[in-house]
């Protein structure tokens, strides 16, 4: 046994001999990597805009911050070289006799193992660690050589006391400072330093908030250092043990908006933001997000007997896109459903939240707030080509309808009709504009994008709701304070317009819902959207003015359907109580939060028939004040009206009137008369697209006609030229014509496809 030991003793001693040769005489060696001796990164406390603290944030696994020597306490110093080397500054990165002393005394009976590791050789240990085993002291020993010709002492002793551990993941001299004094390393007293200079031996046995008596031991060692070496005189040292060391309790570590903080971590991961001086100052008002957590939970609890399990929100300044406040759960923690989420970054259905921007490309294309849409069931083509019969919420058809009806209303059929006579195509390419990810193609979900048909991002809503808010201008979200944005042009400062005009009128708003929402909003002007999900599954609202958007979602994360909890009844009110605390705030945020950068486009006023959305003739009797853009009020006076007051619409409407029977409405034939006597297919529809799926089995399809506006029950019916003699049809792959004959008259034919 002593024999093996011996070997292992020379070989040690032969191969630390030879490198420490090899880096005396400066032979060419690659012990030294500069690159591992770069500063690290500090540890950051994250804050709000103000310099309230979120959150601090580790280094990796560590707490630690870089200082330079010049900002650390001489006193620290000296108790560190006379603890550790108190040679240091006299040898040349190893203390020969030391070293010597100590391989000889290790094999004799009764001695203990003495390292004699130098402050340089014990910095080579904290950068690279002992990973060759016996051969580790000879590396060492030749890299401390190496090292101390490749930095000056005063380096290589900040790199060691900015590396030293002091327990609780704690790295340097400057955060065990503040984290156990409360103050920065510069100002450490003669005690402190002691005790400070005594931790990094064995940290876990000395950290002073749980062994304090352990860690005083080990001050009084290196007092008597201080005095045998002569750095310090005995009147000081006396003072310093009479002073009565005051470690601080542990500070309460801040933990707030955190999955904001989440995000700007991922931010900074990346190289998008950097920290200066230990700090990071990001753009959330801690306030603000206070009230947001409070109301946005109070609406959960709320509404949780009705199947709401969580919820989120996001305000944000339209002037720099900066994030206010971020609530990335209303609850959280693992017990509740979604709480350990940021549900603002969750992909859900956004009901009819996307209309508005439907209606922006309809009005850049001439449409206007007064062009009549077709509110009327039309069975059609969704989500991966899936045939299904859209509605309005309330299962009414109201048939012709202005587009400021619609929007403020949010109704189904009509906004169909415009992605229609846009294209959905337009629709989709306007939402890749706008900021949302993963778009589906027009194939995939065709025009019931509209309602709700993309999956969206609540952070992504919020986006395309800001741009809208700047008169048709997107900015990126940010997480830290900026300046005023132009942004990139999105959609026309004149459709946004109309848009936003739309939205902002609160009697049409009531009109459609029973309320305008000033009591919620305290009496600030707001436009306003909602939306709510198939089956009641997600509850939305974004509210804007000028200056700030709120975007607010409720529901269950886990997908299940609330009780019937509307958006508008849901979201809405606890949206406008958020924008109006908001507003609250705005004048003490700054110029990038008060201002506004929205392009006042001037409207122009036109009284128009309500019906017909046209110049008001002598025979409207339902006359209303529309707003226009330059150049887009309509020139045309309506004279859609009989003399008895009906209204007189297009054959198209011919089977609406049929099945609804709207009182004093009539068709009207090109020539002026009110008597249609050829038959009208009205179902299937020409031109429409419907999927035969043979894993439902036979899918039939009821046949209508109508006569003089009314449904015909006597019609016959030809299908790809056969008589056919029931009055339903099975869908069959294929193109296919309809024609409908009565009373020895043949109707158009209506060409269908089948897929």
């Amino acid at each position: 046994m002593k024999a093996a030991r011996w070997r292992i003793a020379r070989r040690g001693l032969a191969l630390a001999v030879g490198l420490a040769l090899a880096a005396w005489i400066g032979l060419p060696d690659p012990l030294i990597e500069t690159s591992r001796f770069l500063h690290y990164e500090d540890s950051v406390e994250i804050a709000d805009r103000h310099g309230a603290p979120l959150r601090f944030a580790r280094s990796g696994a560590s707490d630690r911050r870089w200082v330079p020597l010049a900002s650390m306490s001489r006193d620290l110093i000296d108790a560190v070289v006379a603890v550790e080397d108190q040679r240091f500054w006299e040898h040349e990165g190893v203390d020969v006799r030391g070293t010597f002393r100590a391989l000889v005394f290790n094999f004799v009976p009764g001695y203990r193992w003495s390292g004699a590791s130098t402050i340089t050789q014990q910095l080579v240990k904290l950068v690279y660690g002992r990973p060759h085993g016996v051969a580790s002291k000879g590396v060492e020993i030749a890299r401390a050589l190496a090292l101390e010709r490749t930095f000056s002492k005063d380096e290589i002793l900040e790199q060691y006391l900015n590396r030293l551990p002091y327990g609780n993941g704690i790295e340097g001299v400057e955060r065990a400072s503040q984290a156990y004094f409360g103050h920065s390393a510069s100002e450490l007293t003669l005690s402190e330093a002691a005790l400070l200079a005594g931790i990094p031996q064995a940290p876990s046995a000395t950290e002073p908030r749980r062994h304090l008596p352990r860690a005083m031991r080990r001050r009084a060692l290196v007092l008597s250092r201080l005095e045998a070496l002569g750095l310090r005189s005995a009147e000081e040292i006396a003072a310093a043990r009479a002073d009565e060391v005051r470690v601080v309790p542990t500070p309460p570590r801040p933990w707030r908006a955190a999955r904001f903080v989440d995000v700007v971590q991922r931010e900074r991961a990346r190289g998008a933001l950097i920290a200066r001086g230990g700090s990071l100052r990001t753009s959330l008002d801690l306030a603000l997000q206070d009230r947001a957590e409070q109301l946005l939970e109070a609406r959960v609890r709320e509404l949780a007997p009705r199947g709401v399990e969580n919820g989120a929100a996001i305000v944000i300044a339209n002037a720099s896109g900066e994030v206010l406040a971020y609530v990335g759960a209303a609850r959280r923690g693992h017990d509740a459903p979604g709480g350990a989420l940021d549900l603002l970054r969750a992909p859900r259905q956004p009901g009819s939240t996307l209309k508005p921007f439907v209606y922006g490309l309809l009005f850049e294309r001439g449409g206007t707030a007064a062009s009549v849409l077709d509110d009327v069931a039309t069975p059609m083509t969704g989500r991966a080509g899936v045939l299904y019969a859209p509605r309005d919420y309330d299962g009414t058809e109201r048939g012709p309808v202005r587009a400021r009806v619609a929007l403020s209303s949010s109704l189904n059929l009509a906004a169909l009709d415009a992605a229609r006579r846009v294209g959905p195509d337009r629709v989709l390419a306007r939402l890749e504009a706008l900021g949302v990810r993963d778009v589906p193609s027009v194939e995939e979900v065709g025009a019931a994008a509209v309602l709700g048909g993309v999956d969206v991002r609540a952070v992504e809503l919020a986006e395309a709701y800001v741009a809208l808010a700047r008169g048709g201008t997107r900015v990126p979200l940010r997480c830290v304070p900026g300046a005023i944005e132009e942004g990139t042009e999105v959609m026309p400062a004149d459709a946004a317009a109309i848009v936003r005009d739309i939205l902002a009128d609160g009697r049409a708003r009531a009109q459609a819902f029973g309320s305008d929402l000033h009591v919620e909003s305290e009496g600030l002007e707001i436009a306003l959207k909602t939306g709510t999900s198939t089956g009641f599954r997600d509850a939305w609202a974004a509210v804007f003015d000028d200056r700030v958007t709120v975007l607010v979602w409720l529901g269950d994360p886990d997908g299940g359907a609330t009780r019937a909890v509307s958006g508008f009844e849901g979201a809405a009110p606890v949206a406008a109580r958020l924008f109006a605390a908001a507003h609250a705030r705005v004048a003490s945020l700054g110029a990038t939060v008060e201002t506004s950068v929205r392009e006042d486009v001037a409207l122009q006023h036109a009284s128009i028939c309500a019906h017909t959305g046209l110049l008001a003739g002598a025979r409207c009797h339902a006359v209303v004040t529309e707003r226009f853009t330059a150049g887009t009020t309509p020139t045309r006076t309506c004279d859609a009206h009989a003399e008895d007051g009906a209204l007189l619409l297009p054959p198209r409407y011919a089977e609406w009137i049929a099945r609804v029977r709207p009182a004093d409405v009539r068709v009207r034939t090109s020539e002026g008369s009110t008597l249609v006597t050829a038959p009208v297919v009205v179902h299937p529809r020409a031109g429409a697209r419907m999927l035969a799926d043979p894993r439902r089995g036979e899918t039939r399809i009821p046949l209508r006609a109508t006569i003089a506006g009314a449904l015909a029950d006597d019609v016959e019916w030809e299908i790809d030229g056969a008589v056919w003699r029931e009055p339903t049809w099975p869908l069959r792959p294929g193109e296919h014509r309809f024609v409908a004959r009565a009373r020895g008259l043949r109707s158009d034919e209506a060409r269908i496809t089948v897929e």
